[in-house]
């Protein structure tokens, strides 16, 4: 028998050793590089669906005033701890995207890591565009990237991931389908607990987005579309592209 619990609440116990392959640095220099490219200045920053924070604490270090929202417990708990041993000032707080209240406004958001295609139909989108725009100044900045079709039948239709380590074991099974463009991530982990490990799963669900959808969305929402890239590039999207970067100018209030 085993315990369900909510994406992420329990995948943070070993994220961050999981996922050990994600260039943050890159991430995170990439992200400056297209604030210089767009004349921006960001002063005061929100990192929406931040998880452990790992991305929120390298642009901490740059000197920007730092906010840290996700939807997880589990993982800010972690981000609290690691921001605590490195010394750094970042509120967290627990919300999602559709529905969180910061008291005060920020002049850049960024989402990154696919956390969009966590928004499971356009209206589920739409209402975070419009949350977002609540929580931005007029002319800010929202940063986010998606996960494309190819990306996912490429590297995790149909296939399962597993690993085993001292204290956790995880299985990662995968399926996508192509009538509601979902792709349906089964996880089981089993956490050591004393002398024994407990079972958990997790179901995580991603809707595709094409940039067609998210160009009308933005619009809809109050934004202008500053630019789409392919992900660490200054070049447009093409047939091979695995995730596309946007960057939105919040353009009138809702």
């Amino acid at each position: 028998m085993s315990d369900l619990a909510n994406p992420y609440e329990k995948f943070a116990y070993a994220y961050d050793r999981i996922m050990y392959n994600v260039d943050y640095p890159r991430w995170e220099e990439y992200i400056n590089d297209l604030f210089l490219r767009n004349n921006h200045q960001p002063q005061k920053m929100l990192d929406l669906a931040c998880g452990t924070g790992q991305l929120t604490m390298l642009l901490a270090k740059r000197g920007y005033e730092m906010w840290g929202v996700d939807r997880a417990e589990g993982m800010l708990k972690i981000a609290r701890q690691k921001t605590e041993q490195l010394n750094l000032t970042i509120e967290f707080q627990q919300g999602d995207m559709r529905d969180f209240d910061l008291p005060q406004k920020f002049d850049t958001i960024v989402c990154t890591y696919d956390s969009i295609n966590y928004m499971i139909n356009e209206q589920e989108f739409e209402t975070a565009c419009r949350n977002v725009s609540n929580h931005l100044e007029i002319s800010g900045v929202f940063i986010f990237d998606v996960t494309t079709e190819r990306n996912i039948v490429k590297h995790f239709h149909s296939q399962t991931f597993a690993e085993n380590d001292q204290d956790y074991s995880y299985i990662w099974q995968n399926i996508y389908t192509y009538a509601d463009k979902l792709c349906r991530t089964s996880l089981t982990f089993f956490i050591r607990e004393g002398d024994l490990f407990r079972r958990f799963e997790e179901m995580h669900i991603q809707r595709i987005f094409g940039a067609n959808i998210i160009k009308k969305m933005l619009n809809k929402t109050g934004y202008e579309l500053v630019s789409i890239y392919d992900m660490y590039t200054f070049s447009k999207p093409h047939r091979n592209t695995d995730r596309i970067n946007f960057t939105a100018r919040k353009v009138r209030e809702l």
